[in-house]
């Protein structure tokens, strides 16, 4: 049995488009120069940055090809939805569609990039962010094989995203609060470059006022600096970002989804 081949990365006409929406980090208005290289991958990293435990962690060949593996098992296992099913939820709040452009922020693997390019069409957009240059190679092989024109990854952080100020008509973030060292910060930063009434859909481990297994949740943020989310925290930190209609709901007693909006800069 032969592996199908995987296209190799060539001219997007997506990096049209999105030249003229990404800046340096930290500088919204100054266009970045550099353009995807030659694994298909634009980089906007400031800087070689600090990183928690798990951010080093999930920087790696190996992890990253054992995410990918595992991922949608795992979540079945902790009573999860199925991801055709949770891209389904998502889609409800988030309601990408035809010709808009969507910040895919954690985009790790790249299974909710090519979800919400295929439901923008050819002439929307995604941008895929992420930390890790392992999860973002993964998610480059992703849009390959999908063939994909309306995706761009970028190897960027989410406290200096290299995005202009309001040019994203969604944005969602699947898996990345609860990795994120300084939420507030990056919650500012996602409030900057979503459009006015903007929609924003995430899904976190997290606390929820008054659950269960609070011990082991601190055990995790002390050793691994994994985040469980206070939701009833969040609330507030959301609204003084900027957004507004805070929703959320627990699954298995430690993953939360959520979506809020934007209520402009």
């Amino acid at each position: 049995m032969t592996t199908p081949e995987i296209p190799q990365p060539g001219p997007r006409p997506g990096w049209e488009r999105a030249r003229v929406l990404l800046c340096q980090p930290g500088r919204p208005d100054t266009p970045l120069v550099a353009g995807p290289d030659d694994e298909g991958i634009v980089p906007a990293l400031a800087g070689d940055l600090p990183r928690t435990f798990s951010q080093r962690v999930l920087d790696t060949r190996f992890t990253a090809w054992l995410y990918d593996r595992i991922r949608d098992q795992l979540l079945r296992v902790a009573g999860m939805p199925d991801f055709a099913t949770e891209v389904a939820a998502v889609a409800e709040r988030l309601q990408p569609s035809p010709g808009g452009v969507v910040l895919d922020l954690a985009c790790g693997h790249g299974n909710f990039t090519v979800a919400w390019a295929e439901r923008v069409g050819p002439g929307g957009l995604v941008i895929g962010v992420d930390l890790s240059r392992a999860m973002l190679r993964r998610a480059a092989q992703r849009v390959r094989r999908a063939r994909l024109g309306n995706v761009v990854l970028v190897h960027g952080d989410a406290r200096h995203l290299p995005l202009a100020s309001a040019s994203a008509d969604r944005v969602n973030c699947s898996g990345g609060f609860h990795a994120f060292p300084d939420l507030p910060q990056v919650l500012g930063e996602i409030a900057r470059v979503a459009k006015p009434g903007a929609p924003l859909t995430a899904s976190t481990f997290a606390q929820a006022p008054g659950g269960r297994l609070a011990g082991a949740k601190r055990l995790a943020n002390t050793a691994f600096a994994l985040h469980f989310v206070p939701l009833a925290d969040l609330g507030g930190q959301l609204n003084a970002a900027g957004f507004s209609d805070y929703q959320w709901s627990m699954r298995g007693g430690a993953f939360a989804y959520l979506s809020a909006r934007s209520a402009g800069v």
